[in-house]
């Protein structure tokens, strides 16, 4: 028998093997290529690549999650080391799933839900422990479909067009139960081209029982163009004529995590909440003393120039201000409502109010607005003062 017959005859046999790989070699497999750079061989031989395809034949959705970072990776790239814990325990769910629209490739990567899971100190925290203490975590990657990279974070590319995500609620309005209303907000990175966002709001467990979606698309708004609520059904779905990139994600949570009475109590605080009460002792203490303990906080601190920005206010009454680095970017907002009754109640203009905070420790950054003379709303970031 000629040599070519017996290499035909070994190929056959270890194609028709049933065998599945033992994990611990996959696992191994999973950390070479992760080591290795792999370079195209100048010459090939067919049936090199055959045998090697025989050994450790892998799903093609498996491969391509290898494509991005895992969420334990981008929380640890983020600098987040007890996040990234949580999403490698067993309370995190893992998805790695891609939807294709337009020019892009979304990817939920993950989700996890808890307390205190997080080592940075957000102010979304600092404002609703007592009240919802518990949040989720979600990362998503937004790739180009034509395998082209993002341009960096500070390019003007994301000032024109921008994404969002944010979890919406199955039978609830999405125009007031979103990312925004949930206390929400978002810090992303940009490695070898691709975006890797990661949101935090309120805990969505929950409304498990209900069913929860996550919208990841282009622009940095929702509207009834992008997506359609059927009030009478409570389902939510994509508009086929939206013209911008859009997907929507359903959510695996397990049911048996839902709290319908809490949920109900959450959904009363969001509608009390969007109530003008001008005269609230809460409010007034609100006011007084937690943001004044910002303010003074960053009164020596350092303001970052090319972060002046005009504040821009959506159809919604939402002020959004972004702040971006080389490294990341973090979105900050606050009802406009909020903003001219409480916020800037009595305040002279020109003089700058604490929205936000994000990063920990030396590297803190506070976000600030402030109603110029020409009532214009501003924002800027001002690193702590060291």
């Amino acid at each position: 028998m000629e040599k070519n017959e017996q290499l035909e005859q070994l190929l056959k046999l270890a194609l028709s093997s049933t065998a599945e790989p033992d994990n611990n070699i996959n696992q191994k497999i999973k950390s070479k290529i992760n080591e290795v750079k792999i370079t195209p061989a100048v010459k090939r031989r067919t049936a090199a690549i055959l045998v090697a395809a025989a050994i450790v034949i892998m799903s093609v959705s498996a491969f391509a999650a290898w494509q991005y970072l895992s969420p334990n990776q981008v929380a640890k790239h983020l600098g987040d080391d007890a996040l990234a814990e949580a999403f490698n325990s067993e309370n995190a769910i893992n998805i790695n799933k891609s939807a294709t629209c337009g020019d892009y490739i979304f990817t939920l990567l993950g989700i996890t839900s808890g307390t205190n899971l997080s080592s940075i100190k957000t102010s979304s925290q600092d404002m609703n422990q007592d009240i919802n203490p518990d949040k989720t975590y979600a990362v998503v990657s937004i790739a180009r479909k034509d395998g082209n990279p993002l341009p960096e974070l500070k390019d003007n590319f994301y000032f024109e067009n921008g994404f969002i995500v944010t979890p919406l609620i199955k039978g609830l309005n999405p125009w007031e139960v979103n990312i925004f209303s949930m206390n929400g907000g978002a810090i992303e990175c940009l490695i070898d081209g691709i975006i890797y966002r990661m949101i935090e709001c309120d805990s969505i467990e929950m409304f498990a029982d209900r069913g929860v979606y996550l919208y990841v698309g282009t622009g940095r708004f929702l509207n009834n163009s992008k997506i359609i609520y059927y009030e009478e059904t409570g389902e939510i779905t994509l508009n086929p004529d939206n013209e911008e990139a859009g997907v929507l994600f359903d959510l695996p949570l397990d049911k048996s995590k839902a709290d319908p009475e809490k949920a109900e109590q959450y959904l009363k605080g969001l509608t009390d909440a969007n109530l003008n009460e001008e005269d609230s002792p809460s409010s007034e203490v609100d006011s007084k003393d937690e943001h004044n303990d910002w303010d003074e906080e960053f009164d020596n601190g350092i303001v970052i120039p090319e972060s002046i920005k005009e504040v821009t206010i959506n159809e919604k009454g939402f002020a959004i201000y972004e702040y971006k680095d080389s490294n990341r970017k973090s979105n900050a907002g606050a009802s406009l409502d909020y903003l001219l009754n409480h916020k800037f109640k009595d305040t002279e203009p020109g003089v700058w109010k604490t929205i936000s905070i994000f990063g920990d420790g030396d590297n803190e950054i506070a976000i600030q607005f402030s109603i110029d003379e020409n009532g214009v709303l501003m924002g800027r970031a001002v690193k702590k003062a060291k």
